[in-house]
């Protein structure tokens, strides 16, 4: 076995990391007809594809006179790395960057046999037809140039990884807090509307009051939207005006859930001035002290929407758009939101 110097074990690395990155955008931007930069990390590499190939090279590198046994090896290898770094992302971000559940004889969505097989046959290409070339050129390489080289590759790429997962970590994030807002937003306005229907039976004069509250706020959204469309120049602006009008939705269900509590309270209390018999007068003060505590989820729910970040969104739409195969389990409609958007977003910029 041909054995390298560390430096030249992080320039091939680098090398066949690049070249999958290459070959990955090349194969989805012929599928979706339009250019892809492919990739988990923002720089022109694929980590995977160079993880890989070293382990292809150290694995089947003593038996290349064998070509099934390069073959097996290959395949075996690559497909247990493949398994291993679909299973940790998942763990640690909650979302696949790759799904095979639809191919035959997947393994938990993260290996299939027919990927598997293709791995084997990249190997065998690696060893007999890539490889040897490519140890030509780099064995001609100074060691101290080798090793300068390797360090400042290392140093950009230690940086693009510290940045990407930080990207990754605020994408998970990002849909924790979706999937827990929409949870808590459903089960306020449940919560309300069962409050809401025990209190109005009898009254024509808040049922109406209701109405008014629903009208208003529908007028104001549109005259938020309209005055922000003026105003948009940007592509950047662009996004930011889809994030703000989703979350001026958001927004209008806050204000129209906070108004109605508003207005139960206020028919509660006229209520409860009037109202002498005490078991009349024992249902209306549960109600009031249920409406209380639904204002105060209100009111935290509000907060938690003012405090959005764009700058989290914008760049956990971008890792989005370089993997368009993501998927996640656990926050499925939360991803189907932002994929949504981002959809929207370069619709609109098409236009």
């Amino acid at each position: 076995m041909e054995i390298y110097h560390q430096s030249q074990w992080i320039i091939l690395f680098f090398l066949y990391s690049v070249a999958g990155w290459i070959w990955e955008c090349f194969y989805v931007s012929m599928r979706k007809r339009r250019w892809v930069n492919r990739g988990f990390l923002h720089g022109p590499w694929l980590p995977i594809y160079g993880s890989g190939a070293i382990l292809v090279l150290f694995l089947t590198l003593p038996v290349r006179e064998e070509p099934v046994l390069v073959f097996l090896l290959g395949m075996i290898g690559a497909t247990a790395l493949e398994y291993v770094t679909g299973a940790v992302m998942e763990r640690l971000f909650q979302m696949r960057y790759w799904d095979y559940s639809n191919n035959p004889l997947n393994v938990s969505g993260y290996i299939c046999l027919p990927v598997s097989l293709a791995w084997g046959a990249f190997s065998a290409a690696l060893i007999y037809v890539v490889h040897p070339p490519v140890e030509r050129l780099l064995l001609k390489i100074p060691l101290l140039a080798a090793d300068v080289f390797s360090l400042g590759l290392a140093v950009v790429f230690t940086v693009d990884v510290t940045r990407t997962v930080q990207t990754a970590l605020d994408l998970r994030a990002l849909m924790e807090n979706l999937t827990s807002s929409s949870q808590r937003m459903a089960g306020i306005e449940e919560r309300l509307k069962s409050l809401v229907e025990q209190l109005n039976e009898s009254s024509e004069i808040f049922r109406q009051k209701l109405q008014q509250l629903e009208d208003a706020a529908m007028l104001d959204l549109e005259q938020r939207l309209e005055a922000r469309e003026q105003a948009r120049e940007t592509r950047r602006e662009l996004l930011l005006y889809r994030l703000d009008e989703r979350w001026d939705k958001k927004s209008l269900v806050l204000n129209r859930l906070s108004e109605k509590n508003r207005a139960a309270l206020d028919y509660v209390h006229h209520r409860l001035e009037q109202v002498t018999p005490d078991a009349e007068r024992l249902r209306l003060e549960n109600a009031r002290e249920s409406l209380l505590n639904l204002q105060k989820l209100i009111r935290n729910a509000e907060n938690e929407l003012s405090a959005r970040k764009d700058r989290d969104f914008v760049r956990a739409l971008k890792l989005l758009a370089r993997n368009p195969s993501a998927s996640s389990r656990k926050y499925r409609e939360a991803l189907e939101e932002l994929v949504a958007l981002w959809q929207e977003n370069k619709e609109k910029k098409q236009k």
